[in-house]
């Protein structure tokens, strides 16, 4: 029996794949889609730092748990 599910989850994976991934592909990109792509990435990374110094404070003290942690568990063991 997980022969059988193994086996149909493999193919279904593959099947997936080789929709995603076509050997050939009939497309044309224009050159606009290149700054396209520029401005998708450039956003993300914007978009990330914006993320982080909205919650600066909280990475701030999350990282600072850590070494406090860190630091009490090594005096323990002295």
């Amino acid at each position: 029996m997980r022969l059988l599910v193994r086996s149909i989850s493999i193919l279904a994976v593959l099947s997936v794949l080789f929709w995603l991934f076509p050997l050939k592909a009939h497309a044309y990109l224009d050159p606009g889609t290149g700054s396209y792509i520029l401005q998708i990435v450039l956003a993300t990374i914007v978009g990330i730092g914006f993320v982080i110094k909205l919650s600066w404070r909280r990475i701030k003290a999350f990282v600072h748990n850590l070494r406090s942690k860190g630091e009490g568990n090594e005096q323990d063991e002295d």
